[in-house]
């Protein structure tokens, strides 16, 4: 049995990668994009945790063309804030990480991001120092976990995401777990697939 209770603990956010390769096929041959695909991911994912995080999610799309920032998204909210982007422009991740921790620490709870990307961001080293400095501001093992979810099934993306999770230098904690999407789907539920990302 899963102890979804701990859930209740944590704020989610949600960050959205829309840079112009999101519009590819999600994989080859496929009729679907990347961008499709991440939608219904991400829709499954509020709508689960909504039930744990009841004054909604914060939400953030972010490419080339600017980052966005969205307060208590819901499963009913959530396809309108979609409608209102499509991908183009490059992968400022750096910039995206910046505004979800902004939301991020709204309350006394734990907070819990979800990055669903499909590549390599625009500057590598400044994503890694906005991980690194937020690791040093915790006082808890737990107190922030950034769990990246691979859209796609490009090699590039899969190799970098794996260097956050395993490589990262100057942390104070381990805060980072990544996973391709085949990985997360492998879960039962959504919150196995947080619960395991907080225990990792």
């Amino acid at each position: 049995m899963t102890d979804v209770s701990k859930l209740s603990e944590y704020d989610f956010i949600v960050v959205i990668d829309k840079s112009g390769s999101m519009g590819e096929p999600n994989k080859p041959g496929s009729t679907v994009t990347r961008w499709e695909a991440v939608q219904e991911s991400a829709m499954t994912f509020v709508r689960d945790v909504e039930k744990f995080d009841s004054d909604g999610l914060g939400m953030v799309l972010f490419s080339g063309a600017g980052v966005s920032s969205h307060d208590g998204v819901t499963g009913d909210k959530i396809r309108e804030v979609f409608a209102q982007h499509s991908p183009r422009g490059s992968t400022p991740l750096a910039e995206a990480l910046t505004a979800a921790l902004a939301l991020a620490g709204k309350s006394d709870k734990k907070d819990f991001i979800v990055v669903f990307t499909d590549g390599v961001p625009d500057d590598r080293a400044a994503a890694a120092k906005v991980i690194a400095d937020a690791s040093h501001k915790q006082e808890t093992d737990d107190a922030l976990t950034i769990l990246f979810v691979q859209v796609g099934n490009d090699s590039g993306a899969a190799a970098y995401l794996k260097s956050l999770d395993d490589d990262l230098k100057g942390c104070k904690f381990d805060i980072v777990d990544a996973k391709t999407q085949a990985e997360a789907d492998a879960f039962a539920t959504t919150g196995e697939l947080v619960l395991a990302a907080i225990n990792d």
